[in-house]
């Protein structure tokens, strides 16, 4: 079973990029972040996907 929610090296593995390229596009449209303690954040799975295709949108624009 895959983990619903992914550090940010696992999150920009899952969508194809590079971690530099993934907080570059964090920059232009954030993501949601759910921390579980002060210094872990995660992102959902599924809010990567609905971001990943919004991100896409704005970028043809």
């Amino acid at each position: 079973m895959k983990p619903e929610y992914l550090n940010a090296t696992a999150a920009a593995e899952y969508l194809g990029v590079s971690k530099t390229t993934f907080w570059r596009m964090r920059k232009e449209c954030p993501v949601n972040v759910y921390f579980f303690e002060a210094s872990c954040h995660r992102f959902k799975r599924s809010d990567l996907d609905e971001w990943a295709e919004q991100f896409k949108e704005g970028v043809e624009e």
